[in-house]
């Protein structure tokens, strides 16, 4: 419950009550004994007043629904002096005075007879808020006419106090001819349960409570008090939804205002169809959604939808009212709050690797799958996509090939696919599913091996791997997709034997040029002298490479020659 200022502070907010407090004095025995019969009568401090009601109560048409009541409280406050509690207390609510315009629910506990209602009021024990409030459910009457009106008074009464003045409390009940929807059928309690990492729908149903047809109305449902971890997945042509992030169209959607249209009958009881769909953003587990409906013109900002409308279909058999319960004016006839819960749920992830090698060599690439929630993953499954160039010499036990499908475990699309703004590419090179049948750890990963061997010079080809489950977290879906990046060079030149009688060195190669591509491709043995210790040629014309080995030769001759002079000097010496 909203936090209430104290009793006398909270009647003069209220302002337009009309609340006459009624005191009572401390109830005596039949006979005060003689030693303290001078002692004057403690006064009392309790009283009765009443909390802002609806300005008016709005004229109906058609049929009347559990949804034409209007909640309406009394309040009664006070304790005795010396903290004495007062027992017994009673409210008895007279309705004599509006029964030709409305009628009346009470709570179960109260006694009716006729026109009066007397329930038990649970005095406050001064730990909390100084009132205790009696509601009570108010509708109109077919028939009543804009600007009728009617009175319902209040006494009450108690063990050890009575009243200072049999003066009634009166609260005002008047008809007015305004257009009114009101929201109800909610759960009850007002808690949605959604599965891990899943969704729900949020049943509700409005009423047109007013005396004529509604061309327009809309619903607002939004995070209470700026709560941002519950999301409305949907994406309904009539609505527009409000984004975690305003500046990231595709972050979680936390609030939306959907527009109707085509009329709503006077005295109908309409539901969603489909069901509103709620989820969890983040790792979140609780939340709370406010719901609200207007017949005034919607505030269009956010993201349209983009799919089938979100529509109110007739319902046949609407939903009774929760039994009313003690709510200050902070609360009552304000708009519902439904909360959202959920466990925690499994949250899969993909995993990709760089790997280089040269052409031809084998080269082991693991990548997979990890856990980034709260729950165990069952059987985690990772498709991989190896990038075309790449040969696969050994897969692990655990992943076979598969033709490519462009919906997996029905993942929404785009994840992989042609379309711009798309995480990954639509896969070209083999595909393998990568299953197992244990459960994923929250915090841990599987990695599956692959042996690759590369057919040609590659730079950065990529490949894709892809955890195919619906995140409950990622609404992008960017962390399903992860790469598998394979770089090849090519082979080595195999170098000319050494000459008889000579010292073999190291010795730096050349570094050949990069090509336009970034890799380098080798040629094999153009021109003349192609036997298997020729010199590879690098053009038509084989001059220049020719000229640059010879200018290594000469260089490493004349390292030999100093390495003999230095060894003949020594000795000498």
């Amino acid at each position: 419950m909203t936090p209430s200022p104290p009793g006398p502070l909270r009647r003069a907010a209220v302002g337009g009550g009309t609340a006459l407090a009624v005191l009572l004095t401390g109830a005596a025995g039949t006979a005060a004994p003689p030693a303290v019969a001078d002692t004057p009568r403690l006064p009392a401090v309790i009283d009765v007043g009443t909390l802002r009601s609806p300005d008016t109560l709005p004229r109906p048409a058609g049929a009347l629904t559990e949804a034409h009541f209007v909640t309406y409280q009394f309040t009664v406050s006070g304790r005795l002096p010396g903290g004495t509690p007062v027992t017994g207390a009673e409210i008895t609510i007279d309705t004599a005075g509006a029964e030709r315009i409305a009628e009346f629910r009470f709570r179960p506990e109260c006694r009716v007879t006729g026109t009066l209602a007397t329930c038990p009021v649970a005095m406050p024990d001064g730990s909390g808020d100084p009132e205790t409030h009696v509601p009570f459910h108010i509708r109109p009457r077919l028939g009543t006419a804009a600007g009728d009106r009617g009175v319902v008074t209040a006494t009450v009464s108690a063990d050890n106090a009575r009243t200072r003045e049999e003066t009634p409390t009166g609260m005002a009940v008047v008809i007015g001819d305004r257009d009114a929807v009101v929201l109800g059928g909610f759960p009850d309690p007002n808690t949605v349960e959604v599965p891990p990492g899943g969704r729900a729908t949020v049943p509700f149903e409005l009423t047109n409570t007013g005396a004529r047809t509604l061309d327009h109305v809309a619903l607002d449902v939004d995070g209470f008090d700026g709560d941002t971890t519950v999301a409305l997945p949907g994406d309904h042509g009539n609505c527009r939804y409000r984004t975690k992030d305003p500046a990231d169209p595709k972050s979680a959607r936390i609030g939306m205002t959907c527009e109707f249209t085509g009329g709503l009958r006077a005295g109908t009881t309409y539901r969603p169809s489909p069901g509103l769909a709620v989820a969890m953003v983040g790792l979140a587990e609780y939340g709370r959604l406010r719901f609200s409906a207007s017949t005034r013109p919607a505030t269009g900002t956010g993201v349209r939808g983009r799919s089938a409308p979100l529509t109110l279909a007739p319902a046949t058999t609407p939903t009774p009212p929760r039994v009313p319960v003690p709510a200050d004016h902070y609360t009552v006839n304000q708009p519902p709050v439904i909360g959202v819960r959920s466990g925690p749920a499994a949250d899969g992830a993909a995993v990709g690797t760089s790997v280089r090698t040269t052409v031809g060599r084998e080269v082991t690439a693991r990548v997979g799958v990890a856990n980034r929630g709260g729950a165990p993953l069952t059987g985690p499954v990772a498709l991989v996509e190896v990038p075309r160039g790449v040969e696969v010499v050994r897969s692990d036990p655990r992943c076979r090939p598969e033709a490519w499908s462009d919906r997996w475990n029905d993942a929404p699309p785009p994840t992989f696919g042609d379309r711009p703004g798309d995480a990954a590419p639509l896969p070209t090179g083999a595909v393998h599913r990568c299953a197992d049948p244990g459960a994923l750890a929250p915090g841990q990963r599987w990695l599956f091996s692959f042996t690759l061997k590369p057919t040609r010079a590659l730079d950065g080809a990529r490949g894709v791997v892809f955890e195919p489950a619906l995140s409950p977290y990622d609404t992008a879906q960017r962390a399903k997709v992860a790469f598998l990046t394979v770089t090849a060079t090519a082979a080595a030149t195999a170098s000319p034997s050494p000459t008889p009688g000579t010292v073999p060195s190291a010795t730096v190669a050349p570094t050949p040029s990069a090509s336009t591509t970034g890799t380098v491709t080798p040629v094999h043995g153009a021109g003349t002298g192609g036997g298997p210790g020729a010199l590879a040629s690098t053009g038509s014309n084989g001059a220049p490479a020719l000229a640059g080995t010879a200018a290594a030769l000469a260089a490493v001759g004349g390292l030999l020659v100093v390495s003999v002079r230095r060894r003949t000097t020594r000795q000498r010496r």
